[in-house]
This record gives structure tokens, C-alpha cells and sequence, in this order.
């Protein structure tokens, strides 16, 4: 963690240095030297080999760890109390304020000296490696070992089998790499090894290789490896150069069709070096490697060829080879039907992973046969497979070991969210940016550079898609149990962060040892121990709590240095106050029962990149009392636009004033979502202060007003980034008729909720909507729509709900190439006929892509 350490520390001096603030604060000098320092001490870190396993972590890095986090609190400390004194009367709320400017820069001097210590001894590190930096600088693998060992029992896998088995012998003559990829512990090894031992595969081939590619990966090795599986004698192998080998071992390949299997291949250099070594002499040659990284496989082979990915089993195939592990058979005997009720919930809690059900049937097959013990069990599945099984936990643990610096934090922040949780990825990519997990780039933002990120984790298989958006990407997310229960073992000795599940499991803690990141999944009442433990806890960068923490606990001025903040499940009756003093909060969340005015003093949160306000009773109006007049939107004060490291707000329903620019001169250019804005002005002035804004939603209600030119939605096309409009025109039903509407070409998503509003004719311009892939069109009064599959050349979900008067959908909507989904919901009956006209000539073409679904009602 000292990586993730120093990159958090770097961003918090960059964000110092960049804010208008700085001008004014004192010592500046020492923030110069401190960033100058720490970028240098970044730079000889990243340039170090990295660790292969936790073992080998020395001392060195827990240092680098720890004073980048005491230096990074110090610098803030600093910071904040300096806020403190240069506001107006906010001052007063301080109990014990300090004494700047008699304050001595003793720990800064301190700091400095630190920092020199630790780059001196990182480059004496350094130069005195101890052959850490592995041969052909590749990542740590391993040295090749004999296939020939016992084979495993296929459950669940009949499927696999044949599908590669044909691709190992079919009619391909060219030499074709087959990747089986999957996360660890799922069953990549042994599918493979069955395979190779198949008699069919075997008198398929003239040559067999099996080799293991894992901790100490050496090209010599592996030839080596290779050969002897051959029965091929070197003389003088000590003598033979990489060069040589590589030469022997193509030669005897030559003219020979082979299979040679790679196992818990790494790194795509691994390929690169070897690849050269098989000749294809178009006889059907296969080689067949397993990997974790979905990357490796994807380089190692084409599209003709492409990865084999093996799935979770699923409850039956899991209850199957438990009892074949149990009992040697795929069902339960009749004397232990008695246990079947349990054995099934067993095998639903190893959550479809072969490895933990092996690991369990194991301990089941020599244990005693009660349902007591069968239960206990039940209960205890992952603790069990992790701490019972030292293999297993190897195997998990050798993902987490392999990651990157950069990933491994990110990583363990999954495992904050409650157990079988479906991580809503917005979410998740925010808190990692409030954390400080990524780093700043000019070429792409930190939210583009955090998707990559997870689709980094997705590819090594330690992150579960579960949905995904209408843009294709990723919309939640999981982890299974056994890698989650690894992410909380390894984030508790990194003292990562501490979870709380019961009331009974928290304690007073450790100065020493206090954790930074508290996450609570339990209701917090009024007097609770939990509640005084926490006013000790100064040094806690983030609290997030699931369920519910009583509002009038006191205990938010104790977190300083506080960075993240999710009270989302808390209601507040009115501003909790308390949370102006929390000026380092970069992520901030909760709901309010109804207050009209944000403070002028929300400026004070000048780190604030998310804020996040839920409004519940403005929610049950909209939902009984459609063309309710709202009058609990969030009044914002103009001192909001001086928030300059604002990057998404989003609340029930806000309200947003005119700035005054020569007074508010800060361009919020980091602004990408603001949502949602009561009858917002899109005045220029206005537009101006959110040029790279990509997600804004609208949201308008009167009595009858006709005019629409008071809010300058023609201005809308200035907004040059946007790729997400939604708007809301919520007025009582009569002739209001919608305004002209100007988009910008970058949008990719509109919704228009019109609530009646009259639309008698729509006819799109010309390249308006060149990037659009969803268009949802609601509750409009719309006649007649004239347009050609051009007008939407990129669209891919259409949604027309509840629109009573619209004739039809138009024939040229289905002639798009990318449209997969027409969703018709509540709409007339001629408007129903048209899309099954569209649907049945795009089927006497032969489109066999393009879905529609209809609901009557």
C-alpha cells in the first residue's frame, strides 16, 4: 500500500497547490519542498521491482506507507485550520482553535527530513537488490513441473469438454492457441489436465508437453521443461544459450504435430519469448494455455481462436461435485438423505467455485456425518475454505499478490460493500476518486481512468459483472465470497479499513493503529457505544454506514481529516451544520427530510468533488402527486460556483441562481454531472461556469406557462461534453406545447418526460443525434415523427412509453444497423402495428439482432 499511499499524498499536495487558496497560505515553502520531495521519493518507488508476495514486503515499504499517510495527515491538519481561521465568524465554533501564527514548523522541518531519510534508503535498496528483478525482466513466475500427477473428477464442466476437445482435434490445420481463462480456483488447471490425459487428444497428437509456468519464470527453464517432457538429453545443458535451446526445441518440433499445454501463464512477455519456438507447419499443431488475465489470453490468440472462459457452476452442478467429493458419486446414498436439505445449502454457499467445494467435501468426506456438524458448516463455508486449506488460500491469494500497485487498493475498497452486494459502479468509481486512488492525467479524465481500472479487475477475473448498461458498460458489479473474504483479510492487515457488523465487534481503538476507513453495516441509535468510540477516532479518513445513524449524534466534528462521508440511509431534519467543519471532505452523502436553503458556508468544503443530497419527501410527492409544485427544492447559495473541485452533484431537486462573474470568476471545469435542476436557466452566464459537463438533468413544473424563452433551452447545444440529457416537463394536462429544443451532436443518452405536454410534429435535424444509443420518449402528446434511419445512425434502445397519440414509429427506425431493441409501453394500437411491421421486414432481411417488446395496457 505505500504505492497507493503516496499517490493519495500526491494528489492532496496538487490539489493544495493548484487552489486559489494557496496564495494565501503560509508556509508555502514547505508545501513546495514537501511535493517536490515526495514526487521524486514516487518516481524512484514506481521505478523499484515490485514485491511478488506479501512476505517479501519489507520494512522499507511499511515506512514509505506510514509517513506518506502521517505526512499527508500533518499537510491537512495544517490546511484545515488555517480555512478555519480565514473564515468570517465560523471561527468562533472552534472550541480551541491554534495559533497560526505562533504555530513553529517544527513537524514540517521534521517531514522534510523524513522524506530525504526514506529516499536515501530506498535508493541503498536499491542498489543492494537481492536478485528481485527476475530474468527477462517479467513478472514472478514459476518453474515448469511434470503434468503427470493425479487427476481431478469433472463436475460440471461436460460442456467445456467437448467444446475444446473439438477445437483440439478438429479439421483446423493452422497452429492454433486455445486460452482457458476464468478466476482463480474455478478450474482452469484441471479442465486442461483432463483434457491432456484424454486418449483421444493424446493419439490425436505425435508430441505431449505439459509445462507450469508460475513463480520463477525463466526461458531457459521452460525449454528445458519442454524437452524433457520430449525424453530429449542436452549435453552440457549449463552451456546452452537461450539461443540454442530455442533452436533444439524447434527443430524437434518441426514437421510434428503437438499439443503442449502452458499453465498459469502471467504476463503477454511470457508469450513473446516463447511463441517463437513453435514451428506451424499447417498439420493441426494446437497449444493450449490457462490464465487468470483476461489480457494475456486475448494477445496470446485471434479472432479465429478465441479465449475459452469457464463460468461459476451453477447450485446443481456445485451440489454434484460436492457429493462426488463426499460420497464418490453425483447424488447423495439414501442412509444420508437426511443431509441432503443441508448439503444443498452448502453447496449454494460455495457460490458455484469448484476449488471450495472440493475444499469442503474434503473436510465433509472425514468428518463425522451429523447434521449438527453439517450445519456448522453450512454457517462457515468461507472461513473454512480459506483458513482450513492452505493450498486455496495460495491460489486466491496469488491474484491479489500479482496486482499492480495501482489496482490493489481499488481492489480492497470492494470489500466495504456488504457480502452478495450488487456495487452500483457511479458509486464506486466516486469513492475511489474521493479516496485518492488514481492519479491525474491530462489525457483522460480520472472517471475514464477509473473505469479502466475495473474492467482491469474485470479481465483478472476478481470482479463479477452483474448488469450492464444500454452503453455497454459496466452498471453493477460483485465479487464472490471467497475472494471478498481474502479482500478483508489482506485490507485488515494493511489496516485498509474496519468493518462493523454488530455493535459487539467494535472496540475503543488502538492509537496506534487506528483504523482509516471505517465502514458500518448496522443501525447506530442514540447513545450508542459505537458512537464514543468514534470521537476518538481523529485520524479515520472515511466513514460509509448502510443503515441508519441517528442525526443528532455529535461526534462529526471529531473527524478532521475526514475525506469521504456516506450517511445516504440518514435522515436529516434540517442542514446538519456540523459537517462545515469537515473541510476535507471530497465525497459527501445524505438524505434530508425537507430544508429549502443550503449554507452560504458550503464553500468552506472547498475539496468537495462529490456532493450527493436525497430529498425523500420531494421523491413521495412526484410519486402521488405528479404535477405537484415542489416547494422543498434545494435553494443553493452563488458560493457554490466557487467550488472549483466540484465533479458531481446530484440531488432530489435543486435550485440554481445566476452567477455574478465578476465576483464568482471560478469556471467549475471538472463539473461532469449536475442533476436534478428545478426550471433551470441555461442562460450563457450560466453554461459558462460547466463546459465539460456530460450529465445534466432538468426538471420543470408550473401552472400553464407558456413562454418558454425565459429559460433558454436553446442554449443546450453549448454544451459541447454532454452525453446524458434528461428532461422533465412536469405540468397539468392542457395545450402547453413543448419548447424548441436544441441537443448537442455529443449526446448519447436523452430521455424527455413530457407529462402530456403537446407535440404535434417532430422531424429531427440532420446529424443531431449522430452519437445517440438511447432515446426514451414519455408521456408526450406526440402526433406525427418524421425521420430516417440517418437521423439516428448510432441508436441502439429505443423506449416510447405511454405516448396515447402517436400514430406510428417510423418504418426507417428499423432499417438503423445498430438498433437491438425497440421497448413499446402503453402506446396506441396503430403505434403497436407499426413496430411489428418494422419488426417482420427486418426479420425478411434476415435481422435476427433486432428485438421488440410490446406491453398493453
Amino acid at each position: 500500500m505505500a504505492h497507493s499511499a503516496l499517490v493519495s499524498l500526491m494528489n492532496t499536495l496538487e490539489l493544495i497547490l493548484h487552489s486559489d487558496r494557496f496564495h494565501f497560505f503560509r508556509a508555502k515553502h514547505y508545501i513546495i519542498s514537501i511535493y517536490r520531495k515526495v514526487r521524486f521519493l514516487q518516481t524512484l518507488f514506481e521505478d523499484s521491482p515490485q514485491k511478488s508476495s506479501q512476505e517479501e514486503v519489507d520494512s522499507l515499504e511499511i515506512r514509505i506507507r506510514d509517513s506518506a499517510s502521517v505526512i499527508e495527515d500533518l499537510v491537512e491538519f495544517y490546511v484545515s485550520e488555517q480555512v478555519y481561521e480565514d473564515s468570517d465568524r465560523f471561527i468562533a465554533w472552534l472550541d480551541s482553535p491554534t495559533d497560526l501564527e505562533n504555530w513553529e514548523y517544527q513537524e514540517l522541518d521534521e517531514v522534510l527530513v523524513e522524506i530525504d531519510s526514506l529516499v536515501e534508503e530506498l535508493l541503498n535498496d536499491r542498489c543492494g537488490l537481492k536478485d528481485l528483478l527476475p530474468r527477462q525482466h517479467l513478472p514472478v513466475l514459476g518453474s515448469s513441473r511434470d503434468a503427470r500427477v493425479g487427476k481431478n473428477v469433472m463436475v460440471g464442466f461436460d460442456e467445456d469438454v467437448m467444446e475444446l476437445k473439438h477445437r483440439l482435434t478438429g479439421w483446423e490445420s493452422k497452429l492454433q492457441v486455445i486460452p482457458i481463462t476464468g478466476m482463480g480456483g474455478v478450474g482452469k488447471t484441471t479442465l486442461a489436465r483432463n483434457l491432456y490425459d484424454d486418449s483421444l487428444v493424446k493419439d490425436h497428437f505425435d508430441l505431449c508437453a505439459w509445462v507450469t509456468i508460475s513463480q520463477t519464470y525463466l526461458v531457459d527453464d521452460v525449454i528445458r521443461g519442454l524437452l524433457a517432457n520430449f525424453g530429449v538429453v542436452i549435453n552440457r545443458p549449463k552451456e546452452k544459450s537461450v539461443q540454442d535451446l530455442t533452436q533444439t526445441l524447434w527443430k524437434f518440433l518441426k514437421g510434428r504435430r503437438y499439443i503442449i499445454v502452458l499453465d498459469d501463464m502471467w504476463s503477454t512477455q511470457v508469450w513473446d519469448d516463447m511463441k517463437r519456438m513453435f514451428p506451424d507447419d499447417g498439420n493441426g499443431s494446437r497449444i493450449m494455455l490457462t490464465t487468470r488475465l483476461q489480457g494475456v489470453a486475448v494477445y496470446a490468440t485471434d479472432s479465429f481462436s478465441p479465449p475459452h472462459r469457464i463460468r461459476l457452476l451453477d447450485k446443481d452442478k456445485s451440489w454434484h461435485l460436492l457429493c462426488q467429493e463426499v460420497f464418490g458419486q453425483e447424488g447423495c446414498p439414501p442412509e444420508f438423505q437426511e443431509l441432503e436439505d443441508i448439503g444443498k445449502m452448502i453447496a449454494h454457499n460455495c457460490k458455484g467455485l469448484p476449488l471450495a467445494a472440493r475444499v469442503v467435501g474434503g473436510l465433509l468426506a472425514n468428518s463425522a456425518m451429523t447434521r449438527e456438524f453439517w450445519g456448522y458448516v453450512a454457517d462457515n463455508v468461507n472461513s473454512i475454505t480459506i483458513e482450513n486449506d492452505e493450498q486455496c488460500s495460495e491460489i486466491l491469494s496469488l491474484s491479489y499478490n500479482h496486482l499492480p500497485h495501482h489496482l490493489k487498493p481499488c481492489f480492497l475498497y470492494l470489500g466495504a460493500f456488504p457480502e452478495d452486494y450488487e456495487i452500483p459502479v457511479t458509486k464506486l468509481i466516486r469513492l475511489w476518486i474521493a479516496e485518492g486512488f488514481l492519479r491525474p492525467s491530462r489525457s483522460k479524465s480520472l472517471e475514464v481512468a477509473a473505469e479502466g481500472y475495473l474492467n482491469d479487475l474485470i479481465d483478472r477475473n476478481l470482479v463479477i459483472v452483474r448488469q450492464r448498461g444500454s452503453n455497454g458498460k459496466t452498471r453493477t458489479c460483485t465479487m464472490h465470497d471467497l475472494l471478498r473474504d481474502l479482500c478483508l483479510k489482506e485490507a485488515q492487515n494493511e489496516n485498509f479499513l474496519h468493518i462493523i457488523n454488530r455493535s459487539a465487534q467494535f472496540s475503543p481503538p488502538d492509537m496506534d493503529n487506528i483504523p482509516r476507513r471505517l465502514i458500518m453495516h448496522l443501525d447506530i441509535p442514540e447513545g450508542n457505544d459505537i458512537t464514543e468510540c468514534m470521537e476518538s477516532m481523529t485520524l479515520t479518513r472515511s466513514v460509509l454506514c448502510t443503515g441508519r445513524v441517528l442525526s443528532t449524534v455529535p461526534f462529526y466534528q471529531s473527524f478532521r481529516f475526514l475525506r469521504v462521508l456516506d450517511f445516504l440511509e440518514t435522515e436529516f431534519s434540517e442542514f446538519p451544520f456540523a459537517f462545515l467543519f469537515l473541510v476535507n471532505l471530497r465525497y459527501l452523502a445524505f438524505t434530508f427530510q425537507s430544508f429549502p436553503v443550503l449554507p452560504s458556508k458550503i464553500s468552506l468544503l472547498w475539496k468537495l468533488q462529490i456532493l450527493i443530497i436525497k430529498d425523500q419527501q420531494n421523491l413521495l410527492n412526484r410519486e402521488y402527486f405528479p404535477y405537484f409544485q415542489s416547494y422543498c427544492e434545494v435553494d443553493t447559495p452563488s458560493e457554490v460556483f466557487q467550488m472549483a473541485q466540484l465533479r458531481h452533484v446530484q440531488m432530489t431537486e435543486i435550485f440554481l441562481p445566476n452567477p455574478i462573474d465578476k465576483e464568482n470568476p471560478v469556471v467549475l471545469k471538472d463539473l461532469e454531472t449536475l442533476c436534478t435542476v428545478a426550471n433551470f436557466r441555461c442562460t450563457e452566464e450560466v453554461l459558462r461556469k460547466f463546459p465539460n459537463l456530460k450529465k445534466l438533468g432538468v426538471y420543470y413544473y408550473g401552472a400553464g406557462i407558456e413562454d418558454w424563452s425565459a429559460y433558454d433551452l436553446k442554449n443546450l447545444v453549448r454544451l459541447s461534453k454532454l452525453e446524458n440529457l434528461k428532461c422533465v416537463f412536469n405540468w397539468p394536462p392542457n395545450e402547453t406545447l413543448l419548447p424548441n429544443l436544441s441537443f448537442p451532436q455529443s449526446l448519447k443518452k436523452l430521455t424527455l418526460d413530457g407529462s402530456n405536454l403537446s407535440w404535434k410534429v417532430w422531424k429531427p435535424v440532420e446529424r443531431e443525434f449522430s452519437r445517440l444509443k438511447f432515446l426514451l420518449i414519455e408521456k408526450m402528446r406526440l402526433v406525427r415523427w418524421i425521420a430516417e434511419n440517418t437521423h439516428f445512425p448510432c441508436l441502439e434502445h429505443l423506449i416510447i412509453s405511454a405516448c396515447h397519440d402517436l400514430q406510428a414509429i417510423p418504418s426507417g427506425i428499423g432499417d438503423i444497423p445498430t438498433l437491438k431493441m425497440i421497448d413499446i409501453d402503453d402506446c396506441s394500437s396503430s403505434a403497436v402495428t407499426s413496430v411489428e411491421q418494422i419488426l417482420e421486414e427486418q426479420r425478411d432481411m434476415e435481422n435476427n439482432v433486432l428485438q421488440v417488446r410490446v406491453r398493453r395496457i
